[in-house]
């Protein structure tokens, strides 16, 4: 289990951007709590956009890393080891939100925040962490007794691996406080920085040495825990936050208030995003979920790669901006419409090209999953499209809305399922799809709600990513039914379906964009404040996007 994606264990505007200099402005003020963001004379447009950029660097060399670490796994490692590591996760997962009582969305929500709160908040962390640890090593035995149905879980193998997982709830408390605090204060180029050297460390170091010497599932155990460890140390160096422990409920209560209800609202979310490993382990087996597991992972972690900076910034970002609904609510159609353009043929794309991303980065082994991936691919965008309409909800302290939302996800994914069971792996994936939809109409209606944005505008968001999707998805079509009748080395038509991808992508984005989607690209530019040379083609093209935006 990955920490830094949670693949498929877990399974989370028309006219403005991110506030501008009129807005709060914002430095760091080595005065206040753990180097704690106070007005002054840096706005928060900067620092989201160096957020961005630095989150946005780590975000690739992170990418490229996982591929090359999952092509190497895949081929030294069985399928029923990714289905171990699958159901452990769910199982741990099943504590994590209570160990964490959602803090970190606190620390980052409450507007002002004082070195009281931040001791109340590690000292919560610290005690739960350690607490889980202990529960996660007395109950494993028990916990995994849910999915020994004869579908072929080794039992023997799953209890000490949960065991000793469970190590990662005390590193996990011993780290949030420092990582939230970065997040808190936009200090995203030191968080990237430690991400980054850890997943170095920890998965191309620990994980694949310990997987060439033997060592199977627990070469992926021994890589999970030594990144949080790595991140722990990392994080804490950097911020240097006060670790005295402190029991004043005053400190206490404000954090808790926010905390609790985001506790339960993120484990519904949980339950939702991991109905996956919990329906398939128990119906089909650990075999058949590593195969679900690496095909939502091919999916699941491009739409990460594309929407974990965004999002780290953007939840700070929404909360600062929680009290002006009008600006809050184009913010975030802008969100949408960019992520969309991005998400939508990016997934797409996938679908189209899925046996060859399945038999050249996996092996033959995992042929089983290309149909299950080429229908996720159908409902997995949605997921990440509307995570900002969540992050909204959590800006806004809307959080009962989350929660019907959350329930009612989850009852027709788990009726969807029953009704499709008989199609195996990929009905459980068309189920997924079919909830997704449902979750992109649920969370429009709490926008019209919570933001007052009619359903038109939502639904009119969607159209750039859709259209460039189809596309995108064609060009990719035509060169791969070309290449795939010449009998050519299969690594040679998934480069050129690479290739073929992201020039049409490219293309309909920079040089024919949709009006909708021109204007957001224009408000990114002006942003960012590029300065160009408008004597080159490149320097033109985004002169006529700052054009259109000014």
């Amino acid at each position: 289990m990955k920490p830094t994606v949670k693949p498929a264990s877990q399974f989370a505007t028309n006219t403005t951007t991110v506030p501008t200099a009129e807005n709060q402005i914002l430095e760091a003020n080595p005065n206040s709590p753990a180097g704690e963001v106070k007005p002054t004379s840096k706005s928060l447009a900067s620092q989201a956009v160096s957020g961005l950029k630095w989150g946005s660097a780590s975000t690739v060399a992170n990418a490229v890393m996982q591929i090359g670490y999952t092509t190497i796994m895949a081929r030294l490692l069985a399928p029923e080891a990714f289905g171990v590591i699958a159901i452990a996760g769910v199982i741990l997962r099943f504590g994590s939100y209570f160990a964490s009582l959602g803090l970190s969305q606190a620390i980052i929500q409450k507007e002002d925040l004082s070195n009281e709160n931040i001791r109340a908040a590690f000292t919560s962390s610290l005690v739960l962490g350690a607490f889980f640890t202990i529960v996660a090593w007395l109950i494993a035995p028990f916990a995994t007794e849910f999915f020994d149905n004869g579908a072929g879980v080794n039992e023997s193998l799953l209890v000490p691996v949960v065991q000793v997982m469970g190590i990662a709830f005390l590193l996990n408390g011993l780290s949030s406080t420092a990582t939230t605090l970065l997040q808190r204060n936009m200090q995203f180029k030191a968080l990237s920085i430690i991400e980054t050297i850890s997943y170095v460390l920890a998965y191309l170091g620990v994980g694949i040495i310990c997987a060439y010497l033997g060592l199977g599932v627990w070469s992926l155990v021994f890589a999970s825990l030594a990144q949080t460890t790595l991140v722990a140390i990392g994080a804490y160096m950097v911020v240097r936050h006060n670790v005295l422990l402190h029991f004043n409920w005053t400190s206490y209560k404000p954090l808790f208030s926010y905390g609790s209800k985001m506790s339960i609202v993120s484990f519904l979310e949980f339950i939702s995003i991991s109905l996956g490993s919990i329906l398939i382990g128990r119906a089909f087996g650990s075999y058949k979920l590593g195969i679900y597991d690496r095909a939502l992972l091919l999916v699941s972690l491009p739409m990460h790669m594309l929407t974990r900076t965004v999002s780290k910034v953007i939840f700070p970002s929404f909360s600062k901006m929680q009290s002006d609904n009008e600006k809050l609510g184009r913010v975030y159609l802008s969100s949408i419409t960019l992520l969309a353009a991005a998400v939508i043929p990016v997934c797409l794309g996938i679908a189209v090209a899925s046996p060859e991303i399945i038999l050249v980065l996996l092996g033959d082994q995992w042929v089983e999953s290309i149909p299950v991936l080429q229908v996720l691919c159908l409902g997995i965008p949605l997921s990440f499209i509307t995570m900002f309409a969540g992050i909204v909800c959590d800006a806004k302290a809307a959080l009962n809305s989350k929660v019907v939302l959350n329930v009612l996800f989850i009852l027709v994914i788990c009726g969807c399922f029953y009704l499709l069971k008989d199609y195996g792996l990929v009905g459980f994936a068309f189920a997924v799809f079919i909830a997704e939809l449902l979750r992109v109409a649920l969370y429009q209606r709490v926008m019209r709600k919570v933001l007052d944005l009619s359903y038109k505008t939502q639904l009119q968001i969607y159209l750039p990513g859709l259209l460039n999707g189809v596309l995108v998805a064609a060009c990719i079509y035509g060169v791969s039914h070309i290449l795939r009748s010449l009998d050519i080395p299969m690594i040679v038509v998934l480069a050129a379906q690479i290739v073929t991808g992201a020039l049409s992508l490219l293309t309909l984005t920079f040089v024919f964009p949709l009006k909708l989607l021109r204007e957001q690209i224009g408000q990114v530019i002006a942003m960012v404040g590029f300065n160009v040379n408008t004597s080159t083609y490149l320097g033109k093209m985004i002169s006529r996007f700052k054009k259109d935006f000014i």
